[in-house]
């Protein structure tokens, strides 16, 4: 099912779009088409012998149906989905006849003795027929080993059955262990409600007791700070006052002093910026 999947996944829309215009479809992409077909359970032309030309080597077969059948299903705008789509869904709905009439596809061989339903062989045709020629051999490997893992799943269902009744009859004694365990859990939770009740009283005694001390600690380096915060505060406070002209002041400099070498930019900063703020009430620090 995986092979399946991944042939599946490996078929690319432009690969099909190239097959489909192909004017002159060699005979592997008709008898790989012809397979699918069948996989689809749509019909094909009577049976008619031929040769195709396969891996450059004719080989007896029959006549395929792409012109009146086989055309159609590629030419289809929904061919990727319907591949997919079987694969999830219809794949358990191959039954042995359509196995049988695959067959003949899957074995061939050309005289040579090389495999004519091959993914490599296919590639020559087209790359689109590669992955369909390896989706249409794994649907019918799945098929075949369904056949074996299939009554092995109605066999485990039987046995699943069978051991839901022995699950129930384990789960009726359980029930009468479980009271007999309730019982002792009812009386070690009494027992352990009231051990956490007195261990958390305990706790919460030493819990204040600390936070009394980290107070005490707190409040003493609290007051030796007291007179530098008192600065700092004051400090930032002159420094958002003096913000608007300082920023002022460092975006003239930035926007004018950039050409000139440092004794001029600090004539400019210090001599013309820094007095055109003062000058308009604007307080600013000096020595930015």
């Amino acid at each position: 099912m995986n092979k399946a999947v991944a042939a599946a996944d490996s078929i690319k829309p432009a690969d099909i779009n190239e097959a489909k215009g192909n004017r002159n479809p060699t005979d592997t992409l008709r008898f790989i088409m012809d397979a699918v077909q069948i996989l689809f359970k749509r019909p094909l032309d009577p049976v008619k012998l031929t040769e195709l030309k396969i891996q450059g080597q004719m080989c007896p077969f029959v006549m395929d149906s792409f012109q009146n059948c086989t055309k159609a299903t590629l030419g289809s705008p929904n061919l990727l989905k319907d591949i997919m789509n079987f694969s999830q869904v219809e794949k358990d709905n191959i039954n042995e006849e359509t196995i049988e009439l695959l067959e003949p596809y899957l074995t061939l061989k050309a005289p040579d003795g090389k495999p004519c339903f091959d993914g490599d062989a296919a590639a020559k045709a087209s790359q689109a027929m590669k992955g369909v020629a390896i989706w249409s051999a794994a649907m019918s490997d799945y098929h075949k080993a369904s056949k074996i893992v299939k009554p092995k799943l109605l066999l485990l269902n039987i046995k699943m059955a069978e051991l839901d009744e022995a699950n129930a009859n384990l789960a009726a004694a359980e029930t009468e262990l479980a009271e007999v365990i309730a019982l002792k859990a009812k009386l070690k939770a009494t027992f352990d409600l009231n051990m956490a009740e007195k261990n958390a009283l305990t706790e919460r005694a030493n819990k204040t007791k600390k936070k009394m001390e980290q107070a005490n600690r707190l409040i003493n380096s609290l007051e030796d700070n007291k007179i530098r915060w008192i600065a700092n505060a004051n400090e930032f406070k002159s420094l958002k006052i003096r913000l608007t002209g300082d920023v002022a002041k460092a975006c003239a400099f930035v926007s004018y002093c950039g050409p000139f070498n440092a004794e001029f930019r600090g004539k400019l900063l210090n001599e013309y910026f820094h007095n055109d703020l003062i000058n308009k009430d604007i307080p600013v620090s000096d020595g930015l």
